[in-house]
């Protein structure tokens, strides 16, 4: 296929674009470069085409979360969506609509696990990397719910012994919730586990609600089933969401049908769905008395086995590493959370961030390995050498 090194591939996409009517890319990246200063180098294709991942989900994001605004969305949108909101955006003439306002997640994981599970501000819960996610809501039998995601009331902590783990606390009118997420190994595999503690002063559900979205926008779901024993989702014939106890009451609903929010106080059960939309939402339910805590778990088993090395624990991963200590818990905590960070952002290749930065880039893994080194990590910095490439 050497011939086609021979096409005039630039003529071709240029005149295909301009023919429809769109700006030609080959003359506005040659303008773009011209930006440049003689000693800089010009936009590398891998940060174009991050870019226009990015702006395609943003894309997919204007055609479902504005006509649906009565569903229950991440805590970006409910506040990024919202013109009585500080962090309102207008979006009248935005092409794609984007998190622009709450990018503050938080990781959990496993010392040389490439997957980090993410925590938004309000608990919602993302094993996978731009994938669907997990929440917790509270929804009592005279008609209230407690949804993290527009409560009035939460706060977020990082626990970091015996393992890091994020905790979110949400209270609404009576009703109270405590979402726990953390990795831990399992046989040999990492888990991730979502940990509700609920009450309420009244009759209610406690509820682990599967959404088709995450911190960036919308991630589809086109098929879920609830095990015979209803014990476990699977989640487009693939991934399995373990619970500690059957579901009580569940519910599966569809685009076509409406969030699953408001399907929670129907008699009749689903048990399986499947929606062409990719946008399949599900609630399994677990009763609540008043005034007694209960407590449910969710467990998901993160792909992959931490890489081969000398440190397969926390333990070990920390071992022979810099101490400090020092009166202040404040700074004694943001070093000891900085130190698990590194280790978190560094299973192998050396990553910048847990989702949208988790590629590899030359300029951020220098830095990031020059703190390993200060820090006295000094085979996982050699590793991450090691894996330069030249």
């Amino acid at each position: 296929m050497a011939w086609l090194q021979w096409l005039p591939w630039r003529f071709i996409l240029s005149r295909a674009a301009r023919s429809r009517g769109f700006l030609d890319p080959v003359a506005l990246l040659a303008r773009l470069h011209r930006f440049a200063q003689p000693s800089e180098v010009g936009e590398p294709i891998e940060l174009l085409r991050a870019g226009a991942v990015f702006h395609a989900r943003g894309l997919i994001n204007s055609r479902v979360i504005q006509h649906n605004l009565d569903w229950v969305w991440p805590y970006w949108i409910e506040r990024q969506f919202d013109p009585l909101d500080d962090a309102f955006v207008p979006r009248a003439f935005s092409i794609t609509h984007i998190n622009l306002t709450h990018r503050n997640w938080t990781a959990v994981g496993w010392p040389d696990c490439p997957e980090l599970p993410i925590v938004d501000p309000r608990g919602l819960l993302t094993p996978f990397l731009d994938g669907w996610s997990l929440d917790g809501w509270i929804f009592t039998d005279d008609g209230r719910c407690l949804l993290p995601s527009r409560a009035a009331f939460c706060s977020q902590r990082l626990e970091l012994a015996p393992l890091p783990t994020l905790v979110t606390r949400t209270r609404q009118e009576g009703l109270s919730l405590v979402g726990r997420v953390l990795v831990e190994m399992h046989g040999g595999r990492p888990v991730c586990r979502f940990q509700l503690s609920a009450q309420s002063d009244t009759r209610a559900w406690v509820v682990f609600a599967l959404r088709p979205y995450n911190p960036e926008g919308i991630s589809f779901i086109h098929q879920l089933a609830l095990s015979a024993q209803r014990t476990a989702w699977t989640v487009d014939g693939r991934t399995v969401i373990a619970f500690s106890a059957p579901a009580e009451l569940h519910h599966i609903s569809d685009y076509h049908t409406g969030d699953v929010h408001i399907h929670l106080a129907d008699p009749i059960e689903q048990v399986e769905g499947k929606c062409e939309v990719g946008m399949a939402t599900a609630a399994a339910m677990y009763r609540l008395e008043p005034g007694r805590e209960r407590e449910v778990t969710a467990l998901v088993t993160l792909p992959g086995k931490p890489e081969p090395g000398p440190c397969p624990s926390w333990a070990g991963a920390m071992q022979g590493h810099c101490r400090l200590n020092i009166p202040d818990p404040r700074f004694q905590f943001l070093y000891e959370a900085a130190l698990k960070t590194l280790v978190l952002h560094a299973p192998g290749d050396v990553y910048p961030g847990p989702y949208t930065y988790k590629r590899f880039w030359f300029r951020d893994a220098a830095f990031i390995i020059h703190g390993l080194l200060c820090a006295g990590l000094l085979s996982r910095a050699g590793r991450a050498l090691d894996r330069f490439p030249g």
